[in-house]
Parts: C-alpha cells; structure tokens; sequence
C-alpha cells in the first residue's frame, strides 16, 4: 500500500502496513537518470540489472492496447527494448534494511542543512519496484549530503536517537527499545551509508532509491 506525503509529493511506504520494507540505492549518472526519467520502464535496468525479466514485463504492460483500440483495430506499436551504458563506477548499492526511517529521523536532526536523502528529488514515473516508484537524487544533491553526513559522529547519532521523537517512525518495535542492539543496527547502517554517499561524490554520481 502506498501513501503520499501531502507537503511534497514524493510517495513513500506507507509505515502502519508494512510487514517489512526495506530500503536500497544504486550509484547512477545524472545522465542516466535523465534517461530513467524520459523512459521509466528503464529503471529496471538499474534495480534488476542483471536479469530483465521485469524490464520485459513493464514493456509488454506498455505495449497492450486499449479495448477501443482493439475494436478500430489500432494496435500499439512494439515497444523498443533498450539498454542503458553504465560506466565501471555505477550500480555501486546501498542496502539499509530496516534501519532507513531511524536514520532518517536522526539526520533531519544531525544534517538538517542537506537534502533529504530518503525523500528524494522526485519519483521515476509510475513504475512500480517495490513498495511505489523508485525516487531519484541527482549528483549535486549526493555532493551536499556526503558533504553534511560526513561531520556527523556515531556519538552525535546516538545523542540524537536517544533524544528524538521517533514516535511512528518504521519499524517501531525495534526503535522504541533504544538498546544497545538498536544502536549497533543505527550505527553500523550509517556507516555504510556514509561509506556509499562519500562514493557518490568522488565519482560525481547521483542515485536511484527503492523501497521493496
């Protein structure tokens, strides 16, 4: 189920429906995401990029005429399968688990001067890749938010988690014991989202992100 977020737009999981959701971003070029955004069936090719049976799917759903269609004989055209050129420093992931709305909570506190990494800048048309369409942040946006993630320190975070409102935040069971297991999960999840945002920005690359 799929909610969207009244102030911006951006469609996000729907917190209170989920029995897990889990989150992950890809390294991707400004250029590529102009073409994801010009061609959303292509976010596939990011996603699931090395098995394109969804990617065929999404075409073949494109590709179905409508009944009037049918009824006057006007068939759609056969969509072109198309492929996207990676160079060697694309595709690097992020996986987050769980842990993506905890530290989304802490660094609206931490870096509040930087993008909205979870939310993104915007979603990849209305393909579906999980829990809604995949978002998208372009390499300027990655540039600041490794710039703001990068000063902040594992006890700044855990300052802020033991302090914040995390009322609703998903999953709520695991966030609202504030152990020391919560904690470990909080940290070790945020340095590999450093590691991933610092790799964005010396390779000058955005990213595309998905909630499945």
């Amino acid at each position: 189920m799929i909610a969207t977020r009244p102030s911006t737009g951006i469609v996000r999981p729907y917190r209170e429906c989920l029995w897990a959701c889990v989150f992950v971003s890809y390294a991707v070029s400004d250029a590529n995401i102009a073409e994801l955004l010009a061609d959303p069936p292509l976010v596939w090719r990011v996603v699931e990029s090395e098995d394109e049976t969804s990617y065929l799917r999404e075409l073949s759903r494109g590709a179905r005429t409508s009944l009037l269609g049918r009824i006057f004989g006007k068939a759609k055209p056969a969509p072109k399968i198309r492929n996207l050129n990676f160079t060697q420093y694309e595709l690097r992931l992020v996986d987050l688990d769980k842990s993506w709305d905890g530290l989304n909570a802490c660094l609206k506190v931490c870096a509040s001067g930087s993008p909205n990494f979870f939310e993104g800048a915007g979603q990849i048309g209305e393909v579906e890749v999980g829990y809604g369409p995949a978002l998208f942040q372009r390499s300027e946006a990655m540039n600041r938010i490794a710039e703001a993630y990068a000063s902040v320190t594992e006890d700044q975070l855990l300052a802020t988690y033991r302090s914040v409102d995390l009322k609703g935040v998903y999953p709520s069971g695991l966030w609202k014991r504030r152990d020391s297991d919560a904690e470990s999960y909080l940290t070790e999840n945020f340095a590999d989202l450093q590691a991933f945002v610092s790799y964005t920005r010396e390779h000058k690359l955005g990213a595309v992100l998905q909630f499945t």
